[in-house]
């Protein structure tokens, strides 16, 4: 990939047998449709549900076109009392993520070891379980779009536990410190790269404060008046509404007065969800209808479109131009993973000074690139944002579309911004 340098330029051509010379456009101004398309575009929506079972393992099967995020809840029940994991099953999990990256979706990942009771394993087992999966954690970094923080409790939910709490909902000093050698844990196994997400905001706030890279997610949304213990203090929600880089999904759990559309979407907005299960709870995602469903489906994560453009359509070769491109985010929250941004001139790549990170909802974001113009020829203008992994950065399924009619090239990934740029 060939990098270029930037700013703008106007080029003037006689006519033959003109008297006076007529002025090329240097540049053109470009306006853009919105589409209201559900766009399957990475790192966010509706995911596809699957668990299984180390002592019966059912392989991880390609997903849905429609879903580009994949839950997977590893039980390993079979490991309670052991201290080692074999290596035959840290390969079947190992597959998974090669069947991930297979079938162009990354994956939401929980470990635990009961679904039926509190009986998880003893601190030192449980950091040495995931010692031990660690390696596959970090080489697979690029498929793992979340971590939950699991290993801990019924379901890896942190509350019932036998392990980790004196009873339920009540931990001593010794039980905190416990759980935070489990997420301290976490941390050291994955690559600095790989969001973390813990149950509630308190985990968050008692254990790793300043930790950007922890999220939340919630398992009881919208349900009774503070999703069935979520949110334990009174300025948890204002915590989470402000801290707009906060990882955030999950799923609803059960109907309150609260679980209704349009009060769902208004909570979804407000603290910036990401992705939602939608198979459960099956009474409040009915209740919110098909419209409310798809608003939904739309605006999980992020929803970047084009607004206008000025591009630079005439230059004389290594004369500096300038292009800017403006979009806004009509999602419920930014991107959450980094990823590079180019402006294509044809199979030429510009990297573009900005971080899809800080595209916060509802606001415009102006990128600029100047750069020298190229050879002669013509040069169609495209926008890319291609995962940052090399594994995947040349998969279209890993790059974002953006929500207009009429620009994405499937085939690389590519978002055309309908305009030539004519070197001369």
């Amino acid at each position: 990939m060939r990098l270029l340098s930037v700013a703008a330029l106007a080029v003037a051509v006689l006519l033959p047998g003109s008297a006076q010379a007529a002025t090329p456009a240097a540049s053109v101004t470009k306006t853009y449709a919105a589409t209201s398309e559900v766009i399957a575009n990475p790192g966010r929506g509706f995911f596809a549900y699957t668990e299984t079972h180390l002592g019966f393992f059912e392989p991880l099967a390609p997903a849905k076109s429609d879903r580009t995020l994949v839950y997977r809840h590893y039980y390993l029940d079979k490991y309670q009392a052991v201290d080692k994991i074999s290596a035959a099953d840290l390969a079947l999990i190992g597959a998974d993520f090669a069947t991930a990256r297979k079938a162009g979706v990354k994956l939401v990942l929980r470990f635990s070891y009961s679904s039926e009771t509190d009986a998880d394993a003893p601190k030192a087992r449980a950091l040495g379980h995931i010692a031990q999966l660690g390696p596959l954690l970090k080489a697979n970094a690029d498929v793992i779009f979340a971590l939950q923080a699991g290993f801990i409790g019924q379901w890896g939910e942190w509350y019932y536990s036998k392990n980790f709490s004196s009873s339920p909902g009540v931990l001593t000093a010794q039980n905190w410190a416990d759980r935070k050698a489990v997420l301290a844990a976490l941390l050291a196994a994955t690559a600095p790269t790989t969001l973390i997400q813990v149950r509630t905001p308190e985990y968050k706030r008692r254990l790793f404060p300043s930790m950007a890279r922890i999220g939340i997610h919630n398992d009881c949304f919208l349900a009774g008046t503070d999703d069935y213990g979520t949110f334990t203090a009174p300025d948890d929600t204002k915590w989470l509404a402000s801290s707009t880089t906060t990882l955030v999904g999950g799923e609803t759990c059960d109907v309150s007065a609260r679980s209704g559309w349009p009060n769902a979407g208004a909570e979804m907005a407000r603290y910036h969800w990401t992705y939602l299960n939608p198979s459960f709870n099956e009474q409040v995602l009915a209740s919110w209808g098909a419209a409310g469903r798809a608003e939904a489906a739309r605006r999980l994560g992020y929803r970047v479109r084009l607004v206008k453009a000025t591009l630079p359509a005439q230059a004389r070769a290594g004369a500096t131009v300038t292009a800017r491109i403006t979009l806004v985010n009509d999602g419920y929250a930014a991107p959450a993973q980094s990823r590079p941004v180019y402006l294509r001139l044809g199979s030429r790549a510009i990297r573009v000074a900005t971080d899809p990170r800080t595209w916060e909802p509802g606001r415009a974001v102006t990128l600029t690139a100047s750069f020298k113009a190229p050879a002669r020829g013509a040069y169609r203008l495209s926008l890319s944002l291609p995962d940052t992994s090399p594994r995947l950065a040349a998969t279209p399924a890993y790059a974002i579309r953006l929500a207009n009619a009429g620009v994405w090239d499937a085939a690389r990934g590519w978002n055309s911004l309908g305009s030539t740029l004519t070197v001369r």
